[in-house]
């Protein structure tokens, strides 16, 4: 069975393409015309001898012998007509493919004809995690699961028609199939895919895209300065809550702040709070160009508990340019595509959310406090203790089996208490769901978030909330609260209007 390793050309990259691949060595030696297709095979016929690295630390074996050298060959057949260009990869040549390549190419066929419950392989990048690549092994009959965050690179599945694509491929920048064909039939079965690449997506692959392109990146930055001092409402910005530095998660009310300019000595600010007041307040007064020194701006971290540390502004900053799907993500620049925006409101408004009663508590500890009087066990400004070991910093309400983490205000204001709870599940998931409370040991069945808003217009659903960052984190939130075997709820109020 013969494996066709396919890369979709764009077919104002041919010429080019040709052009490279006859300075690295391969020559046309063979051609066909099928169909309307011509199908020209290039082929190193001369491959220049490489060097064997371990030749040279084993050379007092070789004694007299001539140490070896390697002769790799490698070829390309590309089959093209007028409108499309395709070719396949033999040995190393797709060094050179990629680099010509239709790189959405793959997993847009992958959408179409990849079996979702036969996953096999997957190879993500996450972008707002300690992971950065990971790849993912599945069992026989496992359906394919995304996390937020999460950019497919790769995916290797069945595929929906055995008789046509093979019983399995495997999709990337170039599809690789293993089928019963000739060379010769190749027209045939690229007028296939090209049939099949029109039709409408059976599966949504969501892929978070890293911005490569530096004027792009040019054209955000100035946005993000224009931004931040106000000059332009065209987007949003606001301070993170969290950020991360290395290794340590950066909790923005855990802190205090100072502002200063690379290089600059005499621009350091007095601790504070990390707001976009103060950073404001530090471009009028040091007269920061912010617009041409946005990426000399940093924030220091002033830690009672260790060193103290210094990050960029940018890693400090959520920002989401809504029109074009434009985000800052941990200060690099980043694209969403249509399927994750698609995968992650599915998600969020797959989470069990209640309406509770409106309000009229001014804080988190006056709602606290009444619900403690009203059959809550009140945890607020309490470390509660998990299997007489670990501290839990923020456990709001327990009732029921329920944990409850209280939050007002805010959808931006909000993702330091869902990470407070993803942080209790993962304690309570490895010390067999048990907190204490009170010096006894209560049950845990329940992982609910208490979320009272600042708005006047309800909403239905919860991706009607106008937060990507916020939207993300709930994502994350209800898959390790589900992976933990506990149920996943929020609880929605609002505060009554004074």
């Amino acid at each position: 069975m013969a494996k066709f390793n396919l890369y979709k050309i764009n077919t104002d990259q041919k010429d080019n393409l040709v052009k490279k691949i006859e300075s690295v060595g391969l020559k046309k030696i063979g051609n066909k015309t099928i169909d309307g297709f011509m199908l020209d095979f290039y082929f190193s016929n001369e491959p220049e001898p490489i060097p064997i690295w371990w030749t040279e630390v084993y050379k007092d074996f070789f004694g007299e012998l001539e140490k070896p050298q390697n002769k790799i060959y490698f070829a390309t057949l590309l089959v093209y007509n007028s409108q499309i260009v395709y070719a396949v990869s033999l040995g190393k040549s797709h060094f050179y493919l990629k680099h010509f390549c239709d790189s959405d190419f793959g997993l847009n066929l992958a959408e179409r004809i990849a079996d979702d419950t036969n996953p096999k392989i997957k190879n993500s990048k996450f972008y707002k995690s300690r992971k950065n690549k990971i790849i993912t092994t599945y069992q026989e009959g496992s359906g394919i699961d995304f996390d937020s965050g999460e950019s497919i690179h790769y995916l290797r599945a069945k595929t929906i028609d055995k008789n046509t694509w093979g019983k399995t491929a495997s999709f990337g920048h170039s599809a690789q199939f293993s089928i019963e064909i000739k060379p010769e039939e190749l027209p045939n079965f690229i007028k296939k895919i090209e049939k099949t690449l029109k039709q409408n997506p059976r599966i949504k692959i969501p892929k978070v895209i890293f911005i490569e392109d530096e004027e792009i990146q040019s054209n955000l930055d100035s946005l993000l300065a224009k931004v931040l001092m106000g000059s332009s409402q065209s987007s949003t910005v606001q301070e993170s809550d969290i950020t991360l530095s290395g290794v340590d998660f950066i909790f923005s009310d855990q802190y205090e702040y100072s502002f200063y300019v690379r290089g600059d000595r005499d621009s350091h600010t007095d601790k504070g709070e990390l707001t976009l007041d103060r950073l404001r307040q530090f471009i009028s007064e040091k007269s920061v160009n912010i617009e041409t020194q946005l990426n000399d701006v940093k924030v220091k971290v002033h830690n009672e508990f260790g060193r103290d540390f210094s990050v960029s502004l940018k890693e400090t900053m959520d920002f989401v340019e809504e029109k074009e799907r434009y985000c800052l993500i941990d200060g690099k620049w980043y694209q969403f595509n249509q399927s994750y925006l698609d995968f992650l409101k599915e998600e969020v408004d797959s989470i069990d959310f209640e309406s509770q009663e409106d309000v009229s508590d001014k804080t988190e500890q006056e709602f606290n406090q009444r619900k403690g009087r009203e059959g809550f066990v009140n945890c607020d400004r309490r470390n509660e203790t998990l299997c007489n070991k670990y501290k839990v910093e923020k456990v709001d309400l327990y009732k029921d089996k329920i944990l409850h983490f209280v939050k007002f205000g805010t959808p931006q204001k909000m993702n330091y208490v869902v990470d407070q709870a993803i942080n209790t599940v993962k304690l309570l998931q490895n010390n067999q769901s048990k907190i204490q409370i009170n010096d006894e040991e209560k049950d845990v069945e329940t992982i609910c978030l208490w979320l009272v808003f600042d708005r006047k217009h309800q909403f239905n659903k919860l991706s009607e909330l106008n937060s990507l960052i916020f939207h993300m984190k709930l994502a994350d939130w209800k898959r390790i609260v589900q992976n933990a075997r506990y149920k996943p709820i929020i609880y929605v109020s609002y505060r009554k209007n004074d």
